[in-house]
């Protein structure tokens, strides 16, 4: 298992280098809202805040690994399609509404007995 969290994390990082993240990015800056040195402002989809980019995320909306599965359940294929989805998978999320998300994710996935 250690070995396929190993290549999930590198296809991550790879995402976020990818055309992909950029234009969910893109989609997600305030057209008019500027930051204090007229820095891009980005909208969080969840609270509907703006933050810089250091305190934003890209999101999957659908988790990589499903609630219900263990990522041995998963192919590499799975890892890698789920991780480069569609674009209406993906929303922009401040770190606050991120670490909710995960929160509950992770309670979900205890709840089914999956530590992931």
């Amino acid at each position: 298992m250690k070995i396929k969290q190993q290549i999930k994390g590198a296809i991550r990082k790879l995402f976020t280098r990818s055309d992909l993240y950029k234009e969910v990015l893109i989609n997600s800056i305030h057209p008019t809202i500027k930051g204090k040195r007229g820095g891009k402002q980005y909208i969080c989809s969840v609270c509907g805040n703006t933050f810089q980019q250091k305190d934003i995320q890209v999101d999957h909306i659908n988790p990589v690994i499903p609630i219900g599965k263990k990522i041995d359940d998963l192919d590499y294929n799975d890892i890698y399609n789920n991780i480069f989805c569609d674009k209406d998978n993906l929303q922009v999320v401040c770190k606050d509404c991120h670490k909710l998300k995960s929160t509950e994710e992770r309670k979900l996935r205890k709840h089914y007995g999956n530590k992931i």
